[in-house]
């Protein structure tokens, strides 16, 4: 742009968010099974859950080991009788917390969405954002082991 001159950048005043549930299906490290939703609540995560439990069931897997960080979602009353009621084929084990690092889906699969997909773009409306994203998502299975 010329000096003193700006460019127009068209949004709608506000800073829609799309959220992501994202799990990692190991050995299989590329394999990736995730949720979007407009909130991040407990629903939402045991929603998430419910898709990997039909996942789980379908190829006869007899336990599923989950790793999550301490995220409120992951901690509430709710999440907390849910995987009680799932102990049959799933066992869960807390990262210690703050620490990000250890969280492989917060070190390898956010940062890079967010680097790829999410900054400094600007996309029309929320649907095309969330078209992009499970697009990539998708992709996720066919990159080299991360």
């Amino acid at each position: 742009m010329k000096r003193g001159e700006q460019q127009k950048i068209l949004h709608k005043g506000s800073n829609d968010k799309v959220n992501v549930f994202i799990t990692l299906l190991y050995p299989h490290m590329n394999g990736i099974k995730f949720n979007t939703s407009k909130t991040r609540n407990s629903n939402d995560f045991i929603n998430h859950l419910e898709s990997i439990k039909r996942y789980v069931l379908q190829r006869t897997i007899k336990r599923f080991i989950l790793v999550i960080d301490n995220a409120s979602f992951h901690v509430s009353k709710n999440t907390k009788q849910f995987i009680e009621r799932q102990s049959y084929w799933l066992t869960v084990l807390f990262l210690p917390t703050h620490a990000p690092f250890l969280n492989i889906v917060e070190t390898k699969v956010n940062r890079n969405l967010k680097k790829d997909v999410c900054s400094n773009y600007n996309y029309e409306t929320e649907d095309n954002l969330l078209c992009t994203v499970r697009r990539y998502l998708r992709c996720f299975g066919s990159w080299p082991k991360l």
